[in-house]
């Protein structure tokens, strides 16, 4: 920690009075200012954040500049509908969302407040997408991917490293519909978050293959939400860290209606003086009867 400035409250307080950025005026960033406000930021040692130092995490959000306006780079084939949250049109391609809670997440309110640079992807009904949406490269150090596979169709999406320090994915996998979700995080010297929130209805499959390797301190929250009967998710992730890294997987399930089936598997090395944490949950709602869920992890040390 570099002083009393970085303090949750001291961090709060410099967010909201330096205000929203700019970039894409229809995000609504209200409710972000009001997490803030009403319920600050995680504090260290938290029970959420007993594994990360979060002030370290603080630290970058202070020194790093406000955030700027660029180009994001993506290949997407044509019968999806891709879009920049700076395109206006943006804020009419989807209607109401929720794929987790902003004071469960209360560093999602720091990204909505600083956010830079956003992708809005769509895959009509039934549309079986013919190649991937690639994405590899959003601007600023806030980001955020919204994604939406409409009833019965697939997508796969291919996450390329890009820096960040904070990305947030949010995806909504309609009735019947399968997201494919693959996801590359590269050896950096960087302090990074990201959070990964899935709404999965009845009788889609959210599928999710994550690779990561060593950070100064790299933080993955991922959230499924089983919200319809007969709802999928596998969730895959591996990852070697060595020298001082730091990764931290906070990975949860949640299985709301009966005849869900998730499938969770971990493999890990860590090398070094690094460290390596995962935590992850189930929690299968009352009268989600019939649900099926499993977790798997091995892990070495080199």
């Amino acid at each position: 920690m570099a002083g009393s400035t970085t303090e949750p409250h001291a961090v709060a307080r410099r967010l909201l009075d330096t205000g929203p950025s700019d970039y894409a005026p229809w995000f609504d960033r209200d409710a972000c200012a009001a997490v803030i406000a009403n319920h600050g930021l995680p504090i260290i040692r938290s029970e959420a954040w007993q594994h990360t130092n979060v002030g370290r995490w603080y630290e970058t959000v202070l020194d790093a500049p406000r955030p700027t306006h660029g180009d994001a780079v993506w290949e997407s084939p044509d019968e999806v509908v891709v879009r920049d949250f700076a395109d206006a049109r943006t804020a009419n391609l989807f209607g109401p969302r929720q794929t987790f809670d902003l004071e469960r997440y209360p560093l999602a309110a720091v990204n909505g407040l600083l956010l830079g640079g956003g992708l809005a992807i769509r895959v009509p009904a039934g549309c079986q997408a013919s190649g991937p949406v690639r994405i590899s490269r959003l601007p600023s150090a806030y980001q955020h991917c919204l994604v939406s596979v409409e009833a019965g169709a697939t997508l796969e999406l291919i996450e390329e490293p890009s820096p960040h320090t904070h990305r947030i994915v949010e995806a909504v996998v309609h009735e019947g519909a399968v997201l494919r979700h693959h996801r590359r995080q590269a050896a950096a010297a960087s302090r990074e978050c990201t959070l990964v929130g899935v709404n999965v209805a009845a009788g889609g499959r959210y599928e999710l293959s994550q690779l990561s390797l060593g950070a100064d301190l790299r933080r993955n929250d991922i959230l499924v939400t089983l919200a319809g009967a007969g709802a999928e998710t596998v969730l895959r992730s591996a990852w070697r860290v060595d020298g001082r890294g730091h990764l931290d997987n906070q990975v949860a399930v949640e299985h709301a209606l009966p005849g869900g089936t998730s499938r969770q598997t971990y493999r890990g090395v860590a090398a070094g003086r690094a460290r390596t944490v995962l935590n992850g949950r189930i929690h299968i709602a009352p009268g989600a009867q019939h649900s099926d869920a499993t977790l798997s992890t091995k892990n070495l040390l080199a």
